[in-house]
């Protein structure tokens, strides 16, 4: 068993698992704190005690800087710690995995991010108000290809870029990634779905998913298909270059609230990044650990990344996740009225 550091173990781990940006800044953050505290161990040489004397050293350090947070700044050096030695130990560059300290106290920070399914609905009732952009013909009203949008981020929690491709390196879902077949269509999966499947890829990642889809995914992308298909134009049109800005605008159309930073108090605007977090909230909530494999988050543990039936979990989540009630109006007939009180949208 070759001797190596953790910060060249990094590397390694950098490689095989094709970071983006952000996650590499976050990891070499704690690498750097690594170096400060006087780590120059070998990887198969750090044990439980000098894991805890470190996170120990991390959480004094943010203390004596003035940091309003130290118990989550210790917990984050904590968990770029242990991916990097859960993958060594996969990688067999460690004999066993030290047992790790229990997590430190810390305030949340992040407040409520996401969408009650009440929100979600009045969200979609306000798409029935929003004005077609002046100077360019679509085939649909805008607030068609808005309500396919969010069913699109409740279902798959997509990135923006991935639905508008509102910058160049963009890569927005396309007719030509949706099919009707029962199969898949990479050919892998086992499970036939009856609605079809979608394929796209991640704006962060770059990393392709087959999904298949639901019947509120189903209705609402045939409400918006062409009469005279395209396979290469994008599948939900409408978004501008800046969907944030017609989000907010829906979002006062539907009297949202807004958001309060728990940090500062101040007041911020809904973004479309947040309906991803309100998709791996309900998703969760709908059947655990699904999340981790629809959104593309990387597997924190073990015995997950070892888990053989992820592709099966994401299949069940997604064809039996519960639907915010708007959603289901198309499904039953009821374009424009709410499906359970007949209540005109608009």
């Amino acid at each position: 068993m070759i001797s190596s550091t953790l910060e060249a173990t990094f590397d390694q781990y950098a490689k095989a698992c094709n970071l983006s940006d952000g996650t590499r800044n976050e990891y070499h953050t704690t690498l750097s704190k690594w170096r400060q505290w006087g780590g120059e161990l070998a990887i198969n040489k750090i044990g439980r005690k000098e894991i805890r004397d470190f996170l120990d050293w991390v959480y004094e350090h943010a203390v004596g800087r003035g940091g309003a947070n130290p118990g989550r700044t210790s917990n984050k050096a904590r968990e770029n710690l242990r991916a990097l030695m859960c993958w060594a130990f996969e990688t067999d560059l460690i004999a066993t995995l030290p047992r790790f300290p229990k997590p430190k106290l810390q305030r949340s920070v992040a407040g409520r991010h996401y969408l009650t399914k009440s929100e979600i609905n009045s969200l979609y009732f306000a798409t029935y108000q929003l004005t077609h952009p002046s100077g360019r013909q679509l085939p649909y009203s805008v607030g068609h290809y808005w309500r396919a949008a969010l069913v699109l981020f409740f279902n798959y929690g997509l990135d923006t870029g991935t639905v508008w491709g509102s910058k160049s390196s963009h890569e927005p879902i396309l007719w030509r990634h949706v099919t009707w077949d029962r199969k898949s269509p990479d050919g892998l999966g086992k499970q036939e779905s009856r609605w079809g499947w979608i394929s796209y890829r991640r704006v962060k990642t770059s990393k392709w998913f087959v999904r298949p889809m639901n019947r509120s995914v189903f209705t609402h992308l045939k409400n918006i298909e062409p009469q005279h298909l395209n396979l290469q134009e994008p599948l939900v049109l409408g978004g501008s270059c800046r969907p944030n800005a017609l989000f907010k605008q829906l979002c006062d159309l539907a009297r949202f609230q807004p958001k309060v930073n728990v940090d500062t108090g101040n007041h911020e605007s809904w973004l479309l990044k947040d309906l991803r977090k309100t998709c791996a909230t309900y998703y969760d909530q709908h059947m655990p650990e699904s999340s981790i494999e629809i959104l593309g988050h990387s597997v924190g543990g073990v015995t997950y990344r070892h888990y053989a039936h992820r592709d099966p979990l994401a299949f069940r989540a997604i064809t039996t996740i519960p639907q915010p009630t708007a959603f289901l109006s198309l499904s039953k007939g009821f374009d424009g009225e709410c499906p359970c009180c007949r209540r005109r949208f608009n």
